[in-house]
């Protein structure tokens, strides 16, 4: 029986507007009534959740950046999982070589070594992805007002940026240049000791080799005493992968890219069709090898 549910946000939890849709907070309502824990497991870190989380009166745990930081339901900081600085300085020096420009996500807020303009470029990317059909002044005149460009922070040494005792958990950035993508994942993975993957084609996130969101999963739901057959993992991309692998009761978005699929145990219906919320229904009613059929065609 199903104990402990964590779903993906970006693709999965949420519908192409970037919100939980009724069905799905009813759901989720249902699951905890039935003394099943709800939990999100994203790639974005704590302050790009919160509002979502408060919008709905969700008091839920968080895996964060991809398995770098988890939270209980009051936002508290249970485990963390730093890049080591090492690792983080060499990081920086090939991303600047290749002129990739990156959002660094610590614990004292988010920084780069871009100049505004390359860092406002990197955002205008992001958000033509969350935004598909907007054009790219369009995109321009949303990214100059999202938090993630108005509250970075400028490294002009990054020694002394360091020095500081900053903690890194994160990288991520997004390009247009989908080669170029390819290749600073080929060239970034001769670093030891990290993990590379992605949310969507053309970015590139980077944490520990450690800090992924089934490793993190796996430790917190065997803390709590749970066998892996009684946790229900929900994603659709490259960064949900680690899930996939360790978790045996693992659902597939119908909108899930192909990798996903095939490693799923089941298909559910997409994010915009309630996708989550039939899956946590069925698992609620006891009933996913019933009605969630495996289709690796679908």
């Amino acid at each position: 029986m199903i104990k402990f549910i964590a779903s993906d946000m970006d693709g999965t939890l949420l519908n192409s507007d970037h919100d939980i849709d009724k069905e799905t907070i009813e759901a989720i309502r249902r699951a905890e009534e039935a003394g099943m824990t709800f939990a999100i497991s994203t790639g974005r870190e704590y302050e790009s959740v919160k509002g979502l989380l408060e919008k709905h009166n969700l008091k839920v745990q968080c895996v964060l950046s991809n398995g770098a930081e988890y939270r209980d339901e009051d936002g508290n900081i249970l485990e963390v999982i730093n890049i080591k600085e090492e690792s983080a300085k060499k990081i920086i020096e090939l991303l600047d070589k290749h002129h990739l420009s990156a959002r660094i996500f610590t614990d004292k807020g988010i920084f780069t070594t871009s100049t505004e303009e390359e860092a406002l470029k990197e955002i205008i990317f992001r958000t033509m992805t969350f935004n598909p059909g907007i054009s790219e002044d369009e995109a321009r005149e949303v990214a100059e007002n999202l938090g993630f460009f108005t509250c970075l922070q400028y490294i002009d040494d990054v020694d002394e940026f360091f020095k500081g005792g900053v903690e890194v958990r994160k990288f991520v950035a997004f390009h247009n240049d989908i080669e170029l993508i390819d290749k600073m994942k080929k060239v970034l993975s001769e670093i030891d000791g990290l993990a590379i993957s992605s949310s969507f084609r053309d970015n590139i996130e980077i944490t520990d080799i450690n800090a992924q969101k089934g490793i993190i999963l796996e430790r917190i739901t065997a803390k709590k005493g749970l066998a892996n057959n009684e946790v229900m993992i929900l994603g659709d991309s490259f960064n949900d992968y680690s899930m996939f692998e360790i978790f045996e009761e693992s659902v597939a978005m119908k909108n899930a890219i192909d990798e996903v699929k095939a490693i799923a145990k089941y298909i559910t219906a997409s994010n915009n069709d309630l996708g989550v919320a039939k899956a946590i229904n069925y698992a609620v009613d006891n009933n996913l090898d019933v009605i969630l059929k495996s289709d690796k065609n679908n």
